[in-house]
């Protein structure tokens, strides 16, 4: 029973298999049917047949199947029609990809592949059958490894070419493809891994990132497997990579990784695979960040791995250096000794790169050596003074990015240099004025990163060369921050007790030159260096160096401008010192003198009394704080103020006129009544009613003022001749065309009549007083009620001088006013007066 069953089922075995064979021959014939029509409905039967039916788990039927169909197959991929070699092209792909395909059909399929892809110009002409027809290549490459070597000069051919193909989905299939070939014929991939080279590079230029993405993954691959010479030629544009999108560079740092890991001549390539590693530590992306980091610190054990014997002394006496950088972990010594190998040849490439005509690359670059920087260590010594020459270009970019990574360069390069070290290399630049404010802002990085142990004894050498002339007493607004970003840092990590002038001169010109923030800067840094000296108050400051700075004026004063620094820092001194000039007020009074003097320039002369009134008025009265003020007051007067105060023709003139009377009235109200004093305003005097006249209103008004000071403050000044002439002048200004002159000329005349020289004769001076009062009325009936007032105030005074006289004038006029009340109220006024 057994028996019949067994060939019974032999029996329906060749029975199948016959019935195989015979449409699988059915359907060859129709594949060579002259009927593009026919051939698709061919292929069609075959995919079903082959995929569709009972044959797809039949392994053995395949097997036939393919060996029957593939030399047909191959021809249809030749066929006319699209569609048939669409059709092929994915009946062949899917027999690949179950395992169907056998080494020995590899020569017939491969050649006509090569043929139909890397013939120039190109046979294939459909991307959808190219892209199918790629995979092919793929998926045998995947299922035959090593066998595959035979036939890698037509697969390399074929991949030169698709490559850069038109269809991004080819190029990005070709590129996977050369990865997956790279891998399976490793042994001989060298012998043709470098005509794939510039391909690969050309596609790392396409406009997807997904292709960019295969291009640098084939590229490393193809650097891993195959010729390690070529890495000369791809490194520098897998490096351009680096200003790519987060994705591609996530895969340049993988990339890097592997080839530092894994690439068999490595060792003679480190200064080519690290860059492609070590921008990803700067990366902007955190995932390209943490990628980077955790493949350096592999590649770092593995190199200390390697080399244990060689750095065993490191090993054993490694100590981190004093005041590393906040913020950084200190790479192991693996990875240190990596790049202090490698930077003599980094670094030629990447100082250029700091100065490309473009943003991009060179912030790059400054991101780079950052990382270099930090992972050389103190092994960066002996690279100092080229590192510093880049520095000093790359600090003045226009681009803020670029400048901050060349600080946080310069912050890493001082704590590894001792300031022995970079001092020399950077003080010479300072000067001259010919690197601009560069030189300061790397210094000021590189003292921000130095150990104040270390820095506090080059700090007197340091302050000399700050406080030259071409260096401190420079205008410009970048040059002065940039200064102060150096002074700020010093202030911060040094103790200034002994060595405080210098500075102190420094942020004074700059308090005194700049306006703006730099200024405010300057003045908060003053204020910094006092509580660095130990003072409570910064004026202590001011009385410990007030009179070193004026010493140095001294000797300079003569022939200054308005941009002399020396005249600036007399300035600022004068606006800021407050009290201390107090003490110093001889030698101040000397400066003054000295830049007042008729033939000096006018505008140093102007601000010099605008400082000296400002001093002279302030509520402290900062020049009297020395008790010196009595002494050196009058000698003000003489020689500062009263030249000016004679008329001369030119509105220079006329300015300097108005600051000496300003400048004269502050004086007087200072309240000094020494003999001196007196003497010199009584010179003054004679020249009040000529500019109680003059053209200027502000000098009219401070004339005014004058004569009000003196008729208080100087009484004895006043006799009889003089208290007429200054209130005839003064009367006049009555009818000013300034409402403030009027009002003060109502006021003064007031004061004037309060206290009558001694000896004043009414009876005698009869006409006079009629005529100032006559002259005075008309004014009671001024549209302006203040300045009424003011003239009836004045009038109320006069009838305590002359009553009867002003009666007889009042009732005598009264008639010819429209504010006859207010004639009236002062006629009342005086018979009560008289009644009384």
């Amino acid at each position: 029973m057994k028996m019949f069953i067994y060939i019974d089922a032999t029996m329906a075995t060749e029975d199948a298999h016959s019935a195989l064979v015979t449409e699988v021959n059915t359907i060859l014939s129709d594949l060579q049917n002259t009927n593009k029509v026919k051939r698709r409905k061919a292929l069609e039967r075959l995919h079903h047949l082959a995929f569709e039916t009972e044959t797809y788990e039949n392994q053995e039927a395949q097997d036939k199947i393919l060996d029957f169909s593939l030399k047909h197959l191959v021809t249809c991929l030749a066929d006319q029609s699209e569609v048939n070699r669409i059709k092929s092209s994915e009946i062949i792909l899917t027999f690949s990809l179950r395992g169907v395909v056998k080494q020995g059909q590899l020569v017939h399929l491969i050649p006509f592949l090569h043929h139909r892809l890397a013939t120039v110009p190109q046979v294939e002409e459909s991307e959808d059958v190219r892209l199918v027809q790629v995979n092919i290549i793929s998926s045998i490459t995947t299922q035959f490894q090593g066998a595959m070597v035979p036939y890698i000069n037509d697969v390399v051919g074929v991949l030169k070419e698709a490559v850069l193909d038109v269809s991004p989905e080819v190029r990005k299939a070709a590129a996977e493809c050369v990865s997956c070939f790279a891998k399976a014929t490793r042994e001989k991939f060298h012998m043709q891994s470098e005509s794939l080279a510039k391909p690969l590079v050309k596609a790392l230029h396409h406009q997807r990132f997904r292709n960019r993405v295969a291009a640098v993954t084939a590229l490393g691959d193809l650097l891993l497997y195959g010729d390690s010479k070529v890495i000369q030629d791809v490194s520098g544009p897998l490096a351009q990579c680096v200003m790519d999108l987060p994705q591609v560079r996530l895969v340049l740092a993988e990339v890097g990784g592997s080839l530092a890991l894994h690439m068999p001549d490595r060792h003679s390539y480190w200064h080519r695979i690290l860059p492609l590693l070590l921008f990803g530590l700067k990366d902007e992306d955190k995932d390209v960040r943490c990628k980077a980091t955790q493949l350096w610190e592999q590649v770092g054990h593995k190199y200390e791995e390697e080399n244990v014997d060689q750095l065993k002394q490191e090993i054993d006496f490694d100590v981190p250096p004093p005041d590393y950088p906040p913020g950084e972990v200190r790479p192991g010594i693996g990875c240190r000794s990596l790049v202090q190998r490698s930077l003599y040849h980094i670094l030629p490439g990447l100082l250029t790169d700091l100065d490309d005509w473009q943003a991009g690359p060179r912030l790059h670059a400054a991101k780079l050596l950052a990382v270099l920087i930090l992972n050389a260590d103190s092994g960066v010594t002996q690279y100092a003074e080229k590192v510093l020459t880049a520095l000093h270009l790359a600090a003045g970019d226009k681009e803020a990015s670029v400048v901050k990574q060349v600080n946080e360069c310069g912050r890493f390069l001082g704590c590894f240099l001792p300031p022995s070290v970079f001092l020399p290399l950077v003080l010479p630049r300072l000067g001259a004025g010919h690197h601009g404010e560069r030189p300061l802002v790397v210094l000021a990085a590189l003292i921000e990163g130095s150990s104040t142990a270390l820095l506090q004894p080059c700090l007197p050498d340091l302050i000399s060369v700050l406080a030259e002339e071409d260096v401190a007493l420079v205008f410009g607004e970048a040059h002065q921050e940039a200064l102060l970003c150096v002074i700020r840092t010093l202030l911060y990590k040094c103790d200034f007790s002994e060595n405080s002038f210098k500075m102190f001169y420094l942020l004074l010109f700059i308090a005194s030159s700049s306006s703006g923030e730099n200024a405010s800067v300057a003045q908060e840094g003053l204020k910094e260096l006092s509580k660095n000296c130990g003072y409570e108050e910064i004026q202590e400051l001011y009385h410990k160096h007030t009179r070193e700075v004026l010493d140095r004026l001294m000797v300079a004063v003569g022939s200054w401008t308005e941009g002399s620094p020396s005249f600036l820092l007399l300035g600022g001194l004068m606006k800021l010192a407050g009290p201390a000039l107090g003490h110093e007020l001889e030698i101040l009074t000397k400066i003054l003198t000295a830049c007042t003097v008729k033939g000096e320039d006018p505008f140093v002369c102007l601000h010099c009394l605008n400082q000296l009134r400002h001093l002279l008025v302030g509520e402290s009265q900062p020049l009297a704080a020395g008790g010196q003020l009595e002494v050196w007051l009058p000698v003000l007067v003489s020689k500062c103020m009263r030249e000016h105060l004679v008329w001369r023709a030119g509105a220079t003139a006329e300015t300097l006129r108005t600051a000496a009377v300003a400048c004269l009235e502050a004086a007087c109200s200072t309240g000094v009544t020494t003999q001196p004093m007196i003497e010199e305003v009584k010179e003054c005097t004679v020249l009040l009613p000529a500019l109680i006249e003059d053209d200027a209103e502000m000098t009219r008004l401070f004339a005014c003022s004058v004569v009000q000071c003196v008729a208080t403050t100087y009484t004895c000044l006043i006799d009889t001749n003089t208290l007429h002439t200054l209130a005839d002048k003064v009367l006049k200004r009555l009818d000013d065309v300034a409402r403030a002159v009027r009002l003060k000329a109502a006021h003064v005349l007031n004061v004037l009549f309060q206290d009558l020289p001694e000896g004043y004769d009414v009876t005698l001076n009869t006409a006079h007083l009629q005529d100032l009062c006559k002259d005075a009325l008309i004014f009671l009936d001024d549209p302006d009620e203040q300045f009424q007032e003011a003239v009836c105030d004045w009038l109320e005074r006069m009838k305590s001088v002359c009553p009867d006289l002003l009666i007889k004038l009042l009732e005598s006029e009264a008639h010819k006013f429209r504010n006859a009340h207010i004639c009236h109220r002062l006629i009342t006024s005086m018979k009560t007066l008289q009644v009384t």
